[in-house]
């Protein structure tokens, strides 16, 4: 007899919350650089976030990323118009091709890709309880694998259209509101509009939320129902990742879907997590403010799910050299203290004339 009360693969993760009190810091150091401008701009967010991962008010560049790409099969219909199929894009990436692969490639990341167990219950749950512990175990086993090998950030994201079709059931369960509100418009080769395959994925996963309605929010419950094992895995590595105080880089629907599985289990996951490229995904957009994300870069690029990691790594890397390389007063005050502090009084004034 299988015992109930026996632990799930993450009860004994507990992560816990970054000291904000390192962001305030960060932020009123800027403020005493001797620049005639304004300061870093829509870079200043990432800024202080990485201050408050790294517990200091002077950031420095992360020294060790590793990208963990997560993949695996969702029902028939969940990827319609996907450009090419799931195995090809596990390929590429292995290989160090397409626009995740080249990229992490070309900027030395080292990347991983983390094939999970299918998530085919279409009549019913998406996975069984063996399953959906082997793909919690996974995400966390991967992310334990990595940072014990030294990695200090973790850029995670998902491949494949199913998964983005899994995080807007997650995102309609979360918000409570239609399917529909959630899924973007489709963009077939020419710019075309891709109805047929937008309609598709809406059908398909209507008939599996017919079969999954009324539970509880429970954390297993959403995995197993509407997540399945490659947002579950994503979930597992994000939680391991904020309880090891390892900072991690999130792009994509199905990342967004999985930081918020990642709290149902740990309420401190989302503060270690960093999109510094939103799409415009109904998704990203929901999730990343819902999880209370620090403000992005606003390049909005929408490429693909997983595409904006490397470009967003780079721009982190570059706000993080900035700051450090911004002239400050050797006392470290802000301007107005410094220049308060030089004025002459009155008396001194008059004995110098």
């Amino acid at each position: 007899m299988t015992d109930t009360t026996d632990a799930g693969p993450l009860d004994d993760l507990k992560a816990k919350f970054p000291n904000g009190v390192w962001t305030t810091r960060a932020n009123a150091r800027l403020q005493s650089a001797l620049i005639e401008g304004s300061g870093l701009g829509s870079l200043q967010a990432a800024v202080g976030w990485a201050a408050r991962m790294q517990a200091t008010e002077a950031p420095e560049p992360f020294a060790s990323p590793r990208m963990l790409l997560f993949a695996g099969a969702y029902p028939d219909g969940w990827d319609a118009g996907d450009a090419a199929p799931l195995a090809e894009q596990v390929l590429a990436a292995q290989r160090g091709e397409g626009l995740i692969g080249a990229d992490a490639a070309r900027a030395g990341i080292p990347v991983e890709v983390v094939e999970t167990g299918p998530s085919g219950g279409a009549d019913g749950p998406l996975l069984d309880e063996s399953a959906l512990a082997e793909a919690l175990t996974l995400g966390r086993e991967t992310a334990e694998r990595a940072i014990d090998g030294g990695t200090d950030i973790l850029l995670i994201a998902g491949i494949g259209a199913g998964a983005a079709t899994a995080a807007v059931g997650v995102c309609s369960f979360v918000a409570k509101d239609d399917i529909t509100a959630y899924m973007p418009q489709l963009q077939a080769p020419g710019g075309m509009v891709d109805d047929v395959s937008w309609m598709a994925r809406v059908a398909a996963l209507r008939d599996h939320l017919a079969f999954n309605h009324g539970f509880k929010r429970k954390a297993d419950a959403l995995v197993s129902r509407l997540g399945g094992a490659e947002i579950g895995a994503m979930a597992g590595a994000i939680l391991t990742a904020a309880t090891r105080s390892t900072p991690v880089l999130l792009d994509g629907a199905s990342a967004a879907a999985a930081m918020m599985l990642a709290r149902d289990y740990g309420l401190a996951a989302p503060k270690w997590c960093y999109m510094p490229n939103r799409s415009p995904h109904p998704v990203v957009s929901k999730l990343a403010k819902q999880g209370g994300l620090a403000d992005d870069f606003g390049l909005g690029l929408d490429v693909g799910d997983g595409a904006g990691l490397v470009l967003g790594w780079e721009l982190l890397q570059q706000a993080l050299r900035l700051s450090a390389a911004l002239p400050l007063d050797e006392q470290g005050e802000p301007a107005a203290k410094r220049e308060a502090a030089a004025e002459p009084e009155s008396g001194d004034e008059e004995d110098s004339d």
